[in-house]
């Protein structure tokens, strides 16, 4: 008879709530289709280059080309990294590709810049990868292709910057012609950037304005985009800046079960917050006050990791639940 109150306490506040939560989940991660393999993956081109912005810096500028036969719905940086390997196959650092145009696909540019304390040996037996994420779904193995072909350039400072910013204008004017987008324009007899291409080519290379700032021209840093940008994922990518590194970052375990960050973050925080509110009920004999503790918790299980679309999900499946609680459930 001593258990009696805890179980219609549990079935009352308790049971709502596992239900939203489950519900939000299962909902939350649809099955998807694999990702068909791309028809072309290489890496085109590989320029390296020496005292950049100050002595012993380095730059690498890398051209690639990706083609489906048949676009998926996620952009480049949802399918592929790319490395700078070591000569043992080492993995140096790595970048996604920005995208900017047709999702990212086609002919891009990526970049690898390393301050003077941390490069890596200059013309050793580096080589550039690209790879398709592991944690994605493929249709058979993840795609990689990997070329050791790099153009070396070093001197002085001044020097290597006019050789880079040729070498952009160069890059701007093919991808001008591959997507039939303007990226570059004419000024005082001077061939510089469009609004549209500095804007590019600022996101992909660091430190560009000190670099090459007579391509850039009277840039503005919000001109319109192309009609065929991909709207971008801001949450997505200010919250996975966020917890990188932290305790919230459960990149390393998902890889190991092989699955999303996102979701093994939600199976763990919720799981926290069950058991914390089983707790408050069967210890505490807290009720209804339950549902309101389980809202600030719902909220920031969106600044930890959990995917804001669980979030949603889960708040409006907990506010059809508190709403029966508060207004529908036996009174205690």
């Amino acid at each position: 008879m001593e258990l009696t109150a805890p179980i219609v306490s549990f079935r009352r506040y308790v049971l709502p709530v596992l239900f939203a939560l489950l519900m939000s989940l299962s909902l939350a991660t649809p099955v998807a289709a694999s990702v068909e393999q791309p028809t072309t993956l290489e890496v085109q081109e590989i320029g390296a280059f020496e005292n950049t912005r100050e002595d012993g810096d380095q730059l690498y500028i890398i051209t690639y080309y990706i083609d489906f036969e048949t676009s998926p719905d996620e952009n480049v940086n949802d399918l592929f990294i790319f490395r700078l390997l070591d000569a043992d196959g080492g993995e140096i650092t790595s970048t996604k590709a920005y995208p900017f145009y047709n999702q990212g696909y086609g002919l891009g540019i990526v970049a690898f810049y390393f301050e003077p304390a941390e490069v890596p040996t200059w013309e050793s037996n580096l080589s550039v990868q690209i790879a398709g994420d592991p944690l994605v779904d493929w249709s058979g193995d993840p795609p990689i292709t990997t070329t050791d072909s790099i153009t070396w350039n070093t001197g002085a400072t001044g020097d290597i910057q006019q050789l880079i910013s040729a070498k952009i204008i160069y890059l701007a004017t093919k991808l001008e012609q591959d997507w039939t987008v303007e990226m570059i324009t004419a000024s005082s007899g001077m061939t510089i950037l469009s609004d549209t291409g500095a804007l590019y080519f600022l996101r992909i290379i660091p430190h560009l304005n000190k670099i090459a700032p007579y391509i850039l021209g009277r840039y503005t840093f919000t001109p319109e985009y192309p009609e065929e940008k991909p709207t971008g994922d801001t949450y997505s990518e200010w919250l996975e800046n966020s917890i990188s590194g932290t305790v919230f970052d459960l990149s390393g375990p998902a890889r190991s079960f092989n699955i999303s960050r996102g979701a093994l973050t939600a199976f763990i925080y919720y799981g926290f917050v069950v058991a914390l509110l089983l707790l408050l009920v069967m210890k505490m004999k807290l009720k209804k006050g339950v549902m309101l503790i389980l809202w600030p918790f719902m909220i920031a299980g969106a600044f930890i990791g959990v995917p804001l679309i669980v979030t949603i999900i889960a708040g409006f499946v907990c506010l059809l639940s508190t709403v029966w609680v508060f207004y529908k459930g036996s009174p205690a």
